[in-house]
């Protein structure tokens, strides 16, 4: 017996309308905060993703993604061409680029709906599995940035959904709507989107709920989506290639070394369990019985380790498992059915984990006299005890997804990190502006509507706009200036200002080069500025 026709009992009418409804629960929770310029950010998404869109509406580009005057070719373009779409429909801004975010990790969520009521046999089950997924930490946060990793999961959790109802209907649409996405999640993050559709065909493969010869019974339908994939995804890629051979060659090989093959990262599954607070280690511990039960328990957990376990292997962040959520909330989904369910310990530890995460913040901004601190209070206390006392799993969903929402959108903008000051924005309004290495201020180009120059390599075509503003750290002045005279210009000093500044990943945010010392100056005089960086503007001239 197969596993749809054995799990997916045909659905209630008003199923469809309860999918709409997670959808749009999904986009109700996930969306706050999103227009914040202090919200949770990272270099990748204010130095590359929204100024490549910005730049490609400046030099009326499509094909090709631009970023500093050059093609950007380290990433595919879907996600920049979406970029570019939003703004010139709502203007440029966060909420028009971070709602792209947003959207696809409601349909991953609701998809995800879809998917265990066919696995699990039951809409309830369905359900469970978008409420788990829905409050887990890497989805709030993930979403709520303009970046690859949440587009490409859901367009891959789309296109398991619909490799799933062709095996059920034997829809030739159903197996196109899959390659389609997976075709459209390959140009956004290329082959890294058959992750979760792989591999939970691998999964079902493996568990004996699909067999080689089903699929070479049904190799019509299977050869013309893979055609449609091809036709679909390859062309860009080939375009590129011809027209720029050597730098899409460079591109490629330093992605590959970037992501350093083979090399044993075992701090991965540290960043599962952190992504997926406060439910991973409850739903971790249903392992082994997930393994012994067999049939759909046991695909579950083959599908998470494939989603999981190559990222053993190679040089990854947290973001990047943000597919192995998917089945991670579908084996909780499957542990609440069973008794007793999850594992008390682990809904425990879990609540826990999650209220130190989300403590430590909140202690930040009341000792340091931020604000946003109060609204996260009441829910995080709520959270610790339904979790530490046992309460309903229900409760504890609850408990988790207003805290998230009250961390992204009242607590953590708070911070200030990456504010640019009013006068910082009145000043470059209408001038050419360069940022230095950095680059700061972050989030000045989104703010402005314009891309803005950004180097560490000083070229005099950088110099030549009358008025030109530089903008850089302090801790870059020394090469800064010294680029300058050797292009024979000065830089006359404007002014400087003082904020908490991300670096890298979006919670890195003191300044560069402060350790145990500036920490503890700041905790004692309740003050943040041993930790500020200084950014400092200059005009140049000849």
């Amino acid at each position: 017996m197969t596993f749809t026709h054995a799990l997916s009992p045909p659905p209630p009418r008003h199923w469809p309308l309860m999918l709409l409804g997670v959808f749009l629960l999904a986009l109700c929770i996930l969306a706050p905060g999103i227009q914040s310029p202090t919200g949770l950010t990272g270099k990748d998404e204010f130095a590359l993703g929204l100024r490549t869109p910005l730049e490609m509406m400046e030099r009326d580009a499509w094909t090709v993604p631009v970023l500093n005057g050059q093609p950007r070719l380290k990433k595919p373009p879907m996600l920049y061409w979406l970029g570019r779409a939003s703004f010139e429909t709502f203007g440029p801004s966060l909420p028009a680029a971070r709602g792209i975010a947003v959207v696809f990790a409601a349909l991953m969520v609701a998809a995800t709906a879809a998917i265990g009521r066919r696995c699990l046999g039951s809409p309830a089950a369905g359900l469970w599995a978008a409420a788990l997924l829905l409050s887990m930490l890497g989805l709030s946060s993930e979403s709520r940035r303009f970046m690859l990793d949440i587009p490409t999961a859901a367009l891959s959790t789309l296109a398991l959904l619909f490799f799933l109802r062709w095996r059920e209907k034997d829809s030739w649409s159903a197996i196109g709507l899959a390659a389609l996405c997976l075709a459209a999640g390959f140009l956004i993050k290329g082959p890294i989107v058959a992750l979760v559709c792989g591999g939970g065909i691998l999964a079902l493969l493996l568990a004996g709920q699909l067999g080689l010869p089903e699929l070479w019974r049904r190799k019509l339908p299977l050869i013309s989506a893979g055609s449609l994939f091809l036709a679909l995804a390859l062309p860009w890629f080939i375009y590129v290639r011809l027209r720029f051979p050597e730098a899409a060659a460079a591109e490629l090989q330093e992605e590959l070394e970037a992501r350093q093959f083979f090399s044993l990262s075992p701090e991965s599954l540290l960043g599962l369990i952190q992504i997926g607070l406060p439910w991973s280690l409850a739903v971790l511990a249903l392992m082994p019985r997930a393994w012994r039960e067999g049939g759909t328990p046991r695909f579950l957990l083959l599908w998470l380790l494939a989603t999981f376990v190559p990222f053993l292997f190679i040089h990854t962040f947290d973001r990047y498992l943000v597919g192995s959520l998917v089945p991670l909330a579908l084996l909780g989904a499957w542990g609440l059915q069973q008794r007793p369910g999850l594992a008390p310990w682990g809904l425990r530890l879990g609540a826990l984990l999650m209220g130190l995460f989300v403590a430590i913040f909140a202690a930040l901004a009341f000792w340091f006299h931020l604000g946003g601190w109060g609204w996260v209070l009441p829910p995080l206390l709520w959270l610790l005890w339904s979790g530490l006392h046992g309460r309903q799993p229900a409760e504890m969903a609850a408990a988790a997804l207003v805290t998230w929402v009250a961390f992204f959108a009242l607590l953590f903008p708070q911070l200030g990190i990456n504010a640019v000051p009013p006068e910082i924005r009145q000043l470059a309004q209408d001038r050419p502006v360069l940022m230095f290495d950095g680059p700061q201020p972050a989030m000045l180009p989104i703010l402005l509507g314009r891309p803005l120059a950004h180097s560490s390599a000083l070229t005099a075509a950088h110099l030549a706009p009358p008025n030109m503003l530089v903008f850089a750290r302090e801790e870059d002045v020394g090469r800064l200036q010294e680029q300058v005279n050797k292009l024979g210009h000065q830089l006359k000093p404007l002014g400087d200002y003082r904020v908490l500044s991300s670096r890298g990943s979006g919670i890195r945010f003191a300044r560069e080069g402060s350790g145990k010392a500036e920490w503890q100056a700041a905790l004692q005089g309740h003050s943040l500025e041993p930790l500020l960086s200084r950014i400092r503007y200059f005009e140049v001239q000849p």
